[in-house]
């Protein structure tokens, strides 16, 4: 199997949707449910114009799906949407987002000292638990 991050939330998302392969390809009108395994197994790439469907019928998160997949096929693509556009957000990193300005409702925070190192310390978790 050929890594590639596309084809790992693919994977995941076709693990906890409960649903066939041959279910997944007919709610994304792909003919032969062999796509659906060749995508998942990093084989072939995941046609973006076919990643709102599958995000909906696997109930993950299209846009990150999305930026996943041009980030890896289109790295130039990527990097000129940032720079134009700038960075985008995941639905994941719009929470933090979120949830660090209603904690600063009241007051500004300061990133720095001891609660910088916890916040990092807190980052590197969830990077290593997002590598497993």
């Amino acid at each position: 199997m050929t890594y590639s991050p596309t084809a790992k939330m693919l994977a995941e998302g076709i693990e906890t949707s409960g649903l066939t392969q041959r279910e997944i390809a007919d709610r994304v009108n792909f003919k032969h449910k062999n796509m659906i395994t060749m995508m998942k197994q990093g084989l072939t790439r995941v046609p973006l114009d076919r990643i709102p469907a599958l995000g909906q019928t696997l109930g993950s998160d299209q846009a990150t799906l999305l930026l996943t997949a041009i980030k890896e096929y289109h790295r130039g693509a990527f990097d000129v949407l940032c720079d134009t556009l700038g960075l985008l957000f995941t639905k994941t990193e719009m929470e933090l987002v979120v949830m660090f300005r209603m904690a600063t409702l009241s007051d500004e925070i300061e990133l720095d000292g001891s609660f910088r190192k916890a916040l990092e310390g807190l980052l590197e978790l969830a990077a290593d638990n997002a590598r497993r």
